[in-house]
């Protein structure tokens, strides 16, 4: 059924009106047909799923045909803001959902900035983008009208260029009466892991989004006039003081994230020996990247729509720069996750030494800018062999105008310089470029022709698929660091903490910690207090963080937890379990949710709301071919052991990680391959496509260890339902072509004539198996 059939289906179970207080509308846009349609999602939807990612989830199950490539333009690029964005502190966020191309699973980035909280504020929830534009389109938003305009004037700008060319052509202010999200050069051309800028820095990073808005022939989405408060603000008020004191009195938040940014993770990092070093082969790197070598460079900071935070440092090396800001920050700060207090007096009294990149007095709009990030600073730090603060912070403002994943791209740069030192790949494949660790000439350059697919750049621009798409030979996949295809986000190497290593195993969107991560495992206070620790994550979770015993507890309440604080809009720093446990939790959104939208929610209800979203998304991935097996870690972390740090030896133990993820499985509710088990998976297709059939097997089948298949296709017939099954257990037709197996509905056998026999939602389905003799 193509996406326009599709789509018909679903606005019939839409309604024309807002279902409850401040809902925003979805926006459909048919880009071939050039046709917009606007309707409400059921009030069930925020009931069971929230908005944000967990309504983008809803969405995207309802109209995509899982055969189709990531980037066919029937599969739809559906962007949306959380319940709460723009109407409580550090509620920024939204999400982009689609299939990724640049991984074997679902697409969805997150991002602040100020989009989010524009798009809602005029009006709109979700945005859902399909067919593929005749020419170079934008969507042009405001308030009650929507236009495309014709974008070729932008084609070929980058990032910081195509946000000063919409201010001059439309008279307006990015982030005062205007926001946007576009793509870069690398995003039209489809480079797999470019992403979608939502400012100077903010992106939707993760799983290819660049790729996917390209493909579509999108190069931006505009909001276009000052945001509108959305009502009812007044009850929200006084809580929302509650909760930005929260935020803002929390120690990390205040003397961390408001001075430094995230790149104070680095030392801990480090200390620990757990930083990912050229593409993991090593643990430890150098202290030159400490944040407070970065304090010569940061003039100030930055951060997203109304929130108080503001953790996003900014970086300026020209000889005008008045930086400084945030210096001495951590020094005496010893935290908790240092493992080595001595550290928290060292301070390296770094000094303003750029000259230039070349050192020749001659500085260009790369030498300031916004970030990095400590991802950024991993994955262009040691990740591959780069030393210097002035070449990350150059490094750094290249991506963000090039619209390029630092997590992606740095590992993609990192897996290709790993086959380069092991002869794998020689300077005959990389067209004579010297893959060298810490080459930084050749790394800027290659950035650049990455943006351009150029040369070797099209291998980088290849990501995670260059072995499949014939750059690398198969050997190269035994070096590369991903998870259902996805590279590794943060730059932790997790051979040690064993929390962190299931977490990236089995999340939903690939190897990426913002899912999941038990960032507090390293958390002495939280470690030496057994009591607190088991309340915190509703189960006995060992204090040892190379132990794994109950860590499947930690990580099944951080993926709820932050399943929610994605669908109500919270930045996850500001996220209760994350970074404190002491920030925001399920209580305070809750109390929010009830002011703003008039529904009543209560914590336990917003924990089982998130597994919800988890669940949504196993099935998307179910329906992408990913099974159990794929939910595992790279071949490294079970063979290599650590050398260097306070944990040499620690690797990870193949027999005791299959029984965590086990564990991990049981106390979520998913059966043996990795998706929700039938009873739940029967409630969650009534939920989400009005329709669930249960189909009961003869035997345990390839992908159904059950032995009972949920169909939550809206089938006819008898016969739609056996082409249904086989969409749904391909691995398993020769068993489902079988012709000895008859049908039974509601307990009467089909013998003939399946076209004319109905099927409704809640039948029950029996395969027989035919017996003869004679």
């Amino acid at each position: 059924m193509a996406i326009r059939d599709k789509l018909e289906r679903l606005v019939a179970r839409m309604y024309d009106t807002p279902q409850y207080n401040s809902q925003g509308a979805v926006l459909f846009v048919d880009l071939e047909q050039r046709a917009m349609l606007k309707k409400y999602l059921p009030l069930e939807v925020l009931r069971n799923f929230l908005g944000g990612r967990g309504a983008n989830m809803w969405l995207l199950y309802n109209l995509m045909e899982e055969e189709r490539e990531a980037l066919d333009p029937d599969i739809p690029l559906i962007f949306g803001s959380g319940v709460l964005t723009s109407s409580m502190p550090s509620a920024t966020r939204g999400n982009i959902t689609s299939k990724s191309p640049d991984s074997y699973a679902i697409l969805d980035a997150n991002a602040g900035d100020y989009f989010p909280s524009f798009l809602r504020c005029h009006g709109y929830d979700h945005v859902v983008l399909f067919g593929r534009s005749a020419a170079w389109t934008m969507l042009k938003i405001s308030y009650d009208k929507a236009e495309f305009i014709d974008a070729a004037p932008y084609v070929g700008l980058n990032n910081l260029d195509m946000a000063a060319a919409i201010e001059r052509d439309f008279d307006c202010v990015e982030r005062e009466d205007m926001a946007l999200a576009r793509i870069t050069s690398s995003g039209e051309n489809q480079v797999l892991c470019s992403g979608i800028m939502g400012g100077v820095k903010a992106i939707w990073a993760r799983g290819g989004g660049g790729a996917k808005m390209g493909s579509l022939k999108v190069k931006a989405i505009m909001i276009h006039g000052a945001p509108k408060d959305l009502q009812p603000v007044q009850p929200m008020a006084k809580y929302n003081k509650i909760i930005g004191k929260k935020i803002i009195s929390t120690s990390v938040i205040k003397n961390a994230l408001k001075m430094v940014g995230t790149p104070f993770l680095y030392k801990p990092s480090r200390v620990l020996c757990a930083l990912g070093t050229k593409n993991n082969q090593e643990t430890s790197w150098s202290a030159n990247l400490d944040a407070d070598n970065f304090d010569p460079y940061r003039p100030g900071m930055d951060g997203c729509y109304l929130c108080p935070v503001h953790c996003r440092n900014q970086n300026d090396m020209t000889p005008e720069a008045q930086a400084g800001w945030g210096a001495s920050a951590l020094k005496g700060l010893t935290g908790n996750a240092s493992y080595d207090k001595e550290q928290a007096s060292i301070e390296h009294g770094k000094q303003h030494t750029y000259n230039g990149i070349h050192d020749d007095g001659k500085y260009d709009q790369y030498d300031k800018g916004d970030g990095p990030e400590y991802v950024t600073l991993g994955k262009f730090g040691p990740m591959i062999g780069i030393k210097q603060p002035e070449q990350v912070l150059r490094l750094n403002n290249i991506l963000n105008d090039l619209g390029l994943d630092s997590a992606s791209t740095g590992s993609s740069i990192a897996w290709a310089m790993e086959l380069y030192q092991r002869g794998i790949i020689t300077a005959k494949e990389t067209g004579g470029i010297d893959l060298t660790w810490g080459n930084y000439e050749v790394i800027e350059q290659l950035l650049f022709m990455t943006a351009r697919r150029e040369g070797f750049g099209g291998t980088i621009a290849d990501s995670a698929r260059a072995v499949e798409r014939g750059k690398y030979p198969a050997s190269a996949l035994d070096y590369r660091m991903a998870v259902k295809g996805l590279f590794q986000s943060d730059p932790h190497d997790s051979r040690i903490l064993k929390a962190f290593a299931l977490g990236l195993s089995v999340a939903t969107r690939g190897m990426d910690h913002l899912r999941n991560r038990v960032t507090l495992e390293i958390n002495a206070r939280i470690n030496d207090d057994p009591a607190f620790k088991a309340a915190l994550y509703h189960g006995t979770v060992s204090a040892a963080p190379n132990s794994y015993e109950g860590k499947e507890y930690a990580v099944r309440k951080c993926e709820n937890n932050f399943a929610v604080g994605d669908s109500v809009g919270m930045c996850r720093f500001n996220t209760k379990l994350f970074n404190s446990p002491t920030l925001p939790d399920l209580n305070d959104f809750a109390t929010q949710l009830g002011a703003l939208t008039g529904e009543t929610f209560v914590e336990a209800e917003l924990d089982e709301i998130g597994r919800n979203v988890t669940g949504i998304e196993r099935m998307l991935n179910f329906r992408f071919g990913l099974r159990a097996k794929d939910d595992t870690l790279p071949r490294r972390w079970f063979e290599e052991a650590l050398t260097d740090g306070p944990f040499t030896g620690e690797k990870i133990d193949r027999a005791e990680f299959a029984a965590m993820k086990k564990r991990f499985y049981n106390l979520t509710g998913l059966n043996t391959e990795g998706t929700p088990a039938v009873d739940w998976h029967e409630k969650l297709s009534s939920l989400i496509t009005g329709f669930a059939v249960r189909v009961h097997l003869p035997r345990p089948l390839p992908g159904a260890p059950e032995k009972v298949v949920i169909i939550d296709e809206n089938v006819s017939n008898v016969t739609a339902l056996r082409q249904a099954l086989l969409r749904k257990l391909p691995e398993a037709a020769s068993d489902l072509n079988d012709s000895t197996w008859n049908i039974a509905v509601n307990g009467h056998m089909v013998l003939s004539g399946e076209t004319s026999v109905r099927i409704a939602s809640g039948d029950h389905v029996l395969l027989v198996p035919i017996i003869v003799g004679g």
